[in-house]
């Protein structure tokens, strides 16, 4: 159910993108996709499986600048990026057309970023929603 109400948001993520988004994809942070839109299942798991790796060797980087690693922007030689949003246990990736307008993929990525990190239950738990007796 959840990964449906996922799936719907990056649906409108691509449509509200203007053709500039080819590929979205939400994953756990060790690279299983929860849900995505693309042209095929092999683009969306490949390209899901490549951003975890990505972020796996950057978490390196984010230890030495004593900061978390929050999100990366690839650029290729054609202009088209790869966007990896990091969202407290998963990330959010995209691959753009080329040359896009990237403050725009950027606001996108922030609108929707809130709704599904709630939607798919990653990130912090409201303490008062924890039970007080666990047993």
């Amino acid at each position: 159910m959840a990964e449906e109400k996922v799936e719907e948001l990056l649906s409108k993520m691509i449509n509200e993108s203007m053709g500039m988004l080819n590929i979205i994809t939400f994953a756990w942070r060790d690279g299983i996709p929860v849900a995505y839109v693309a042209p095929s299942s092999a683009e969306a798991e490949f390209m899901t499986v490549a951003s975890a790796a990505a972020l796996g060797s950057l978490d390196s980087l984010s230890d030495v600048m004593g900061s978390k690693l929050k999100r990366i922007d690839v650029e290729f030689e054609n202009g088209e990026h790869i966007i990896i949003s990091v969202l407290n246990g998963s990330f959010i990736a995209v691959s753009t057309a080329p040359k896009p307008n990237l403050g725009f993929i950027h606001l996108i990525l922030r609108k929707y970023e809130r709704l599904i990190k709630k939607i798919s239950g990653v990130g912090h738990v409201n303490p008062k929603e924890v039970s007080k007796n666990p047993g």
